[in-house]
């Protein structure tokens, strides 16, 4: 705590008198730099967050959060699953059984590779995922597919229009082995804004897809509430079953979530660069309080000020600055970061050109999520910075000699 006589003594600090210019200039650069610091911290990184949860929320409006592979009894293994998720409390959305199965499309001259997922009507809840895909009320019948919206356009093909899927299962003929050939109607096309799905899978029931594989190759796939439990959940799953292959979405998508944790992690290693830099100017800025005011501290030491007294005046001197402008800093970031689609906008008509176009970002507007955590993290790291840079000059101030200082006066 301050006593009386420090409180006076900092006031003065605070507010330097009109013959220290300087120091008043100095003060209002290391003020605002650290100011813009955070804020554009806090912005940049609430954009990144928003642009990471699009498109993840994009990536896994078709990919399962976790995948149960090697299912051998279809009710069995869907019921057991059932029954650990509700005893350990853990809220789902779907829980899916699946069938993978490669082939071929063909139609007239053109064909594609594909890959056909088929889902089980009675486990799969067939009709709730296809709605959380916005698909809509959809029933394929035995020869009713839908297909991706990039692979239509490659293939030119429409609603309503038949096509020819050969499978990597053969029969034998009497002109020899040749893959087996089925017909199907398209009745949707599908669009989840990600290129790899949209160009490359088919969609039917697991009846068709049974028909056209003939391969024992049944998983279940469950979506959860929560998609930050899918790393709990997969290692819970693997202590209940020994004979399956478990693994959630990061597994299947690794080099994309490193690419984006590591790109998260580097922008925010730069822009702390902005605060670093910002609090130098505390530093230089203290150091000439210092050095104007070291006849005044000799003086108070003589007064019977002790070391601590002089070091914790300035602390608190150059800590007010960056406290100050972290708050202020933080209070911006905040502000913009909730309205910068406004702010995007407004720019977009002042300037007549177009900021963040939706058609090469695939997003209606720009994405922004604020995270509590990350911005009391960057109000520590900034406070923390400033602190610190304050400590240099503060412990310089308390080693002022009395003699030396008032030895002419």
């Amino acid at each position: 705590m301050l006593n009386k006589s420090e409180k006076l003594i900092l006031k003065g600090y605070l507010k330097p008198k009109k013959k220290e210019g300087i120091l008043k200039i100095i003060s209002a650069f290391s003020f605002l730099g650290i100011c813009l610091g955070v804020a554009t911290l806090i912005i940049v990184m609430s954009v990144m967050n928003g642009f990471r949860d699009e498109l993840i929320s994009k990536l896994l409006s078709f990919q399962p959060h976790i995948t149960v592979e090697n299912i051998r009894k279809n009710k069995e293994d869907y019921n057991k699953i059932l029954n650990i998720l509700d005893e350990n409390n853990i809220k789902y959305n779907t829980i899916s059984l699946i069938q993978n199965g490669s082939g071929l499309i063909l139609k007239g001259n053109l064909s594609q590779g594909v890959i056909f997922k088929g889902y089980d009507n009675e486990f799969g809840n067939l009709q709730k995922v296809l709605k959380q895909k916005n698909f809509g009320e959809i029933n394929f019948s035995n020869n009713e597919i839908a297909i991706g919206i990039d692979l239509a356009n490659k293939l030119n093909l429409n609603k309503n229009d038949n096509i020819i899927l050969l499978s990597s299962k053969t029969e034998t003929s009497p002109i020899g082995t040749l893959p087996q050939s089925y017909k199907y109607k398209i009745v949707f096309l599908f669009e989840t804004g990600l290129y790899e799905f949209d160009s490359n899978y088919v969609i039917g029931n697991l009846d068709q897809s049974n028909k056209f594989s003939k391969l024992d190759n049944k998983e279940i796939e469950i979506r959860l509430k929560n998609i930050n439990k899918s790393k709990e959940v997969s290692r819970l799953l693997k202590n209940n079953f020994n004979d399956k292959q478990i693994y959630h979405w990061t597994d299947n998508n690794k080099t994309f979530y490193d690419a984006l944790r590591v790109e998260r992690n580097v922008m925010f290693i730069i822009l702390t660069l902005i605060i670093i830099v910002a609090t130098f100017n505390i530093i230089s800025g203290l150091t000439i309080l210092v050095k104007n005011k070291s006849k005044e501290i000799a003086i108070l030491k003589t007064l019977g000020f002790s070391n601590f007294s002089i070091s914790k005046i300035f602390l608190i001197t150059g800590s007010s600055i960056g406290i100050l402008g972290t708050v202020f800093g933080v209070f911006l970031g905040v502000l913009v970061s909730y309205y910068i689609e406004n702010i995007r906008l407004f720019l977009s008509d002042v300037l007549n050109i177009e900021i963040f176009p939706a058609e090469i970002y695939f997003l209606s507007k720009m994405p922004t999520n604020l995270d509590f955590k990350t911005i009391l993290f960057i109000s520590i790291f900034s406070i923390l910075i400033s602190v610190i840079a304050s400590l240099i000059p503060a412990i310089k101030a308390s080693k002022v000699d009395p003699i030396v200082n008032l030895k002419y006066e």
